[in-house]
């Protein structure tokens, strides 16, 4: 199904939660809404699940107008962070719930019984049928509730968090999974997240979102790579901040070669730099100087003070092996080159930080 939004905004208060937000959902794809806290992810989430309804503005579910359908006939599954699973109820009882309090067309107990089992094969807990919320891992239970909300054969599912309430391994192995299962079940899905990696991960595209607007849409790569703004570059990753020197169409900064697009650059300007997108390189007179070294499995976490006032300490990560091969260690001193990154006006660098 596909989805689109046409100038949504919601206000809560004085608090503009949604600022005129357009946005096409495709058919059958994975989007995820990322953002910081605050940034409308979730109300945007809601507003499509029927949960709240717009001041302005229209949702269509296939162009047909749903702004003002209420949840319940919208054919929409909801999967919460905390699960909301029935505590009294067992794993196969919690599944079928949806379908056991339909008012029209309301299977047979057998029937419920049968497409709970086999959903709970589909995200392969089927042994687990006869256990209770209480006995289940974290990780199990956001598996009943993506269940559960599948019983209804939604034409989207959406997913509030999904992996928030969870610790790091079990949220890796559940957004993997989930992936692979979206790709079987090819249903329009749209998940909220804060977590960077976790959107670049599993999406298909992915919808940058920041005070109520959106800054960004794109595939992981597209927003990673070509971020539109520093708010984007510094929000999807670590960024070093270089501030340059612009002379006859070049930047410089001392002790660093900059060999990026010079085009329209400002004269005021700052170099957004990602770590892992700095070469290194060993130079008894250069104005670099690694002062901690911390490796942590196959990479090497390098800060480098430059002997100038102007520039802050800068982040590098080389692989482990690299690392080995120039010899570095606290202490020496290097030259760095950077030929991959942003340029953006120091008063607009402070949002990538």
């Amino acid at each position: 199904m596909e989805i689109a939004l046409n100038g949504i905004s919601k206000k809560f208060g004085r608090f503009a939660a949604l600022r005129g937000v357009d946005l096409k959902i495709q058919s059958g794809e994975l989007l995820a809404l990322l953002g910081p806290s605050g940034s409308g992810k979730t109300t945007l989430l809601r507003i499509i699940a029927g949960l709240a309804f717009p001041e302005t503005g229209q949702l269509t579910f296939d162009g047909v107008d749903a702004t003002h359908i209420p949840a319940r006939d919208r054919q929409v599954g909801f999967v919460f962070q905390h699960y909301a699973l029935f505590r009294h109820m067992t794993v196969a009882d919690n599944v079928g719930f949806g379908l056991s309090v339909r008012r029209k067309d309301r299977p047979s107990s057998a029937k419920i019984r049968e497409q709970a089992l086999e959903l709970l094969r589909l995200v392969k807990i089927e042994e687990l049928a006869e256990r209770y919320p209480t006995q289940l891992s974290g990780g199990q239970r956001q598996r009943v509730a993506l269940a559960r909300a599948l019983a209804i054969e939604p034409r989207v599912l959406l997913l509030d968090e999904p992996f928030g309430a969870l610790d790091a391994k079990v949220r890796k192995d559940l957004r993997r999974w989930i992936r692979q299962l979206h790709d079987e079940i090819n249903v329009t899905s749209v998940f909220v997240t804060h977590d960077q990696d976790e959107a670049l991960e599993v999406a298909d595209r992915v919808v940058i979102m920041n005070n109520g607007q959106i800054e960004q849409i794109g595939t992981p790569s597209e927003v990673y790579d070509a971020p539109v703004n520093s708010f984007v570059f510094g929000f999807l990753g670590d960024a070093n901040r270089i501030p340059y020197a612009l002379s006859s169409g070049a930047i410089s900064a001392p002790g660093i070669k900059l060999t990026l697009p010079t085009e329209n650059a400002p004269r005021d300007g700052v170099a957004l730099v990602r770590p892992h997108d700095i070469q290194i390189t060993p130079d008894s007179s250069g104005l670099c100087r690694i002062r901690r070294v911390s490796v942590i499995g196959a990479t090497a976490h390098l800060e480098v003070s430059v002997d100038h006032d102007n520039i802050p300490a800068l982040e590098i990560v080389l692989p482990q092996q690299r690392f080995a091969e120039l010899g570095l260690h606290v202490g020496s001193k290097v030259t760095l080159h950077a030929d991959r990154g942003t340029i953006v006006s120091a008063k607009d660098a402070h949002l990538a930080a």
